[in-house]
């Protein structure tokens, strides 16, 4: 095991948390013993530390009813070349829920517009105030959701940036 990889399947995958940016609002995805999925709201309770040292950057494709392809690269890496046209720029980061919300590590990960908007004004606020907080993460909150309306007629849609709290 030199590269230090599982083979194994089904069980060694990272739990999630989603952030619908259709509705402003975060789910935890828990996984029965029988392999179903379900969804847990968590936007009321939301806290969790986010790990932006390791904060990943790249290319994400989420294709209907198949496993997620990600083409990452750390952050202050240079972008990965796109794999597909389907994939489109997004960001992956791990979080440690809080208790009321699960209180494991979860993998966040989204190519969302308004989600990443919103995410990128976290980020530059915990690099302005990193420098204060030395060796610590910030435990985030969703203070918020905010409606944005983009496009005209038929390609008009409303998506809801969060509003992120370092708390």
């Amino acid at each position: 095991m030199a590269f230090g990889f599982s083979y194994n399947t089904g069980e060694d995958f990272l739990p999630i948390i989603k952030y619908d940016a259709r509705a402003g609002r975060i789910a935890r995805r828990d996984r029965s013993t029988d392999g179903t999925s379900s969804d847990i709201d968590i936007t009321r309770s939301f806290k969790a530390v986010f790990d932006f040292e390791n904060l990943e950057v790249g290319w994400i494709n989420f294709p209907a009813g198949s496993a997620p392809s990600f083409s990452m690269a750390r952050i202050g890496e240079p972008m990965p070349v796109k794999p597909s046209d389907q994939h489109r720029q997004g960001i992956r980061v791990m979080v440690k829920l809080g208790k009321d919300c699960g209180g494991d590590i979860r993998e966040l990960a989204s190519n969302a517009g308004a989600f990443l908007r919103g995410t990128e004004k976290l980020h530059d606020q915990y690099l302005a105030e990193r420098a204060a907080h030395p060796g610590q993460l910030p435990v985030v909150a969703l203070a918020d959701s905010v409606a944005e309306t983009v496009g005209k007629g038929e390609k008009k849609s409303t998506n809801y940036v969060p509003v992120w709290q370092i708390v």
